[in-house]
């Protein structure tokens, strides 16, 4: 609700401050007092308006502050997310200084335009010759009809749908394989493990059998020099180690008997002979156990081949070809899991589809049977406003395949003003009067509980007197229980119907504009002349008494 406006240096104000209240206020004055001014400053706070040619002395900066109190879910949720929430209120104020640089604030904090648009959009919705107002969107217009019909739980279930269907597709996205980009994966997947497999041993294994090779590949000349140390420590010839053990232990034998203290050294040369003929064994035994085998050394040799040719393909080090091996096998286990749940998201996604198409179908039917209910009641309102000749039309465009939050049907409202005309889109209505009343009726049979807190109704009343001006405001007043009405009039059977009546006039001295708030006696003086003119008959004023009673 729109509490509060001060104006600055805007156009032909020089400087108003008025509060509004809740139900339904008119803005009456004589004309070219000013009092489209109002609607345009909160154009301009709301950035639906340029600011070229609107200063009124270029020397000052211009100053316009338009203050709401929020009750609407929808709005408050939509501060918050844009951490613009302030207990229940919400202040746009657009400063212009002197060389046309402007700045809008919402709550203090600087915003860009589209935020100002998008968020004074919600709040207040605007109806005059010159606003673009929100029944000219095809958007606007199905919902209204929604409303009208109410189907909330069916579009809240297909929004439910449509969100789970998208929480699945990028689940799929993520994935970024097709089904057969699964299959092909997991096949080349297959195929290397296959190949890895017939030949990757571990790193422990591979060393093992770089030993072998290294021993097999070496045999004769191990057996060459095994058999050259046996025939050091036992050739026949004189000078082999044996020997020459055997002959100092005679001479240390014959040391002994001389001197007994050399015992302890013939003890140790006796260990050393002892010692030498176990060597020799052994050398024997290792130069038995020395395999020349050709066949062996190639197979092991084609098995080392093969393993270098694996990692050089996977660009790896042998010893880390099982760990290769390994990943590719949880990745083949990975893939297969994804491919499966692929095939699962796949499934419930055709699954919610089909249960997104038996809803979307089911609200098609509804909106096109009870749209002619609709139809009738609007025509038949606007009729009674004076638009007699008026003939209103739903068309509803239907498209089977269009998966959309709203359903299949695009909706249009059509209308004709005069029995020659054509059945023609709202927004090719040339009168804003005409217009402002058609959203009047339609706002009165279709309101719903997120629609805007404020609606401003300018030159509604063009082309209409008498019993008509007096539904018109009848109208008004019925909306006005549900949201707060600004209108602005010419017609006083309108401004008698309002809780709240505001004077817009024009400082002649000053050349500015001027707002007053009216009690009971001056309100009956501005109807006694808007009934009668400037001068204020008896007969005025108590028609002006009877229209308030």
């Amino acid at each position: 609700m729109l509490s509060n406006i001060y104006i600055k240096n805007f156009a032909i104000i020089d400087e108003i401050e008025i509060d509004f209240f809740e139900n339904m206020s008119v803005l009456t004055g004589e004309t070219g007092a000013g009092k489209s001014i109002l609607i345009d400053a909160i154009n301009v706070v709301f950035g639906n308006k340029q600011t070229k040619k609107i200063i009124r002395d270029e020397k000052k900066d211009t100053e316009i502050i338009c203050s709401f109190e929020i009750k609407k879910e929808n709005i408050i949720k939509i501060l918050e997310d844009k951490d613009l929430y302030v207990n229940s209120q919400c202040i746009f104020r657009r400063k212009i200084n002197t060389k046309n640089i402007s700045k809008i604030y919402i709550n203090d904090k600087p915003v860009n335009l589209n935020t100002a648009k998008q968020i004074g959009g919600m709040i207040i919705d605007i109806h005059g010759q010159h606003e673009n107002q929100l029944i000219l969107s095809s958007d606007e217009q199905r919902n209204r009809l929604d409303n009208f019909i109410n189907i909330d739980k069916e579009k809240e279930e297909i929004k439910k749908i449509l969100f789970n269907i998208n929480c699945l597709e990028k689940e799929l996205s993520d994935n970024n394989l097709s089904e057969s980009e699964y299959e092909d994966k997991i096949s080349l997947l297959d195929f290397e493990v296959h190949e890895l497999q017939e030949d990757v041993i571990d790193s422990e294994s591979y060393d093992k059998l770089s030993e072998e090779f290294n021993k097999l590949n070496n045999s004769e000349q191990l057996v060459n020099n095994a058999k050259e140390c046996l025939n050091i420590i036992e050739s026949d010839e004189s000078y082999n180690i044996s020997s020459q053990l055997s002959q100092l232990n005679k001479n240390l034998e014959e040391i002994r008997k001389i001197d007994e203290s050399s015992n302890e050294i013939l003890n140790q040369n006796v260990i050393i002979m002892d010692q030498v003929k176990t060597l020799s064994k052994m050398i024997e035994k290792y130069s038995d156990s020395i395999d020349i085998d050709p066949e062996k050394l190639q197979f092991i040799n084609n098995k080392i081949l093969s393993l270098n040719k694996l990692a050089r393909k996977y660009k790896v080090n042998e010893r880390d070809l099982s760990e290769i091996l390994n990943n590719k096998n949880t990745q083949i286990q990975s893939l297969k899991k994804n491919k499966e749940n692929f095939s699962k998201n796949k499934g419930e996604i055709n699954k919610l589809l089909n249960k997104y198409h038996k809803i979307a179908s089911t609200i098609s039917k509804t909106r096109n049977e009870k749209s002619r209910n609709l139809e009738d009641k609007i025509t038949n309102q606007l009729k009674d406003l004076g638009m007699n000749n008026c003939q209103f039309k739903i068309s509803i465009q239907t498209d089977e395949d269009l998966i959309h939050k709203e359903g299949y049907d695009k909706v249009s409202f059509l209308i004709k003003t005069n029995e020659k005309s054509k059945l023609l889109p709202l927004n090719e209505i040339a009168s804003g009067g005409e217009l402002s009343r058609l959203s009047l009726v339609i706002q009165l049979e279709t309101r719903s509980n997120d629609d805007c807190e404020t609606m401003i109704f300018d030159e509604i009343d063009t082309g209409i007197g008498g019993a008509t001006a007096e539904i018109l405001g009848k109208h008004l007043s019925n909306l006005a229980d549900k949201t707060q009405v600004l209108c602005v009039t010419h017609l006083a059977q309108v401004a008698a119907k309002s809780k709240h009546h505001y004077l817009v006039s024009k400082d002649k001295e000053i050349s500015s504009t001027t707002l007053k708030y009216l009690d009971n006696e001056m309100r009956i003086n501005e109807l006694a002349r808007m009934i009668g003119g400037v001068k204020l008959t008896d007969k005025a004023l108590q028609f002006a008494k009877e229209l308030i009673d």
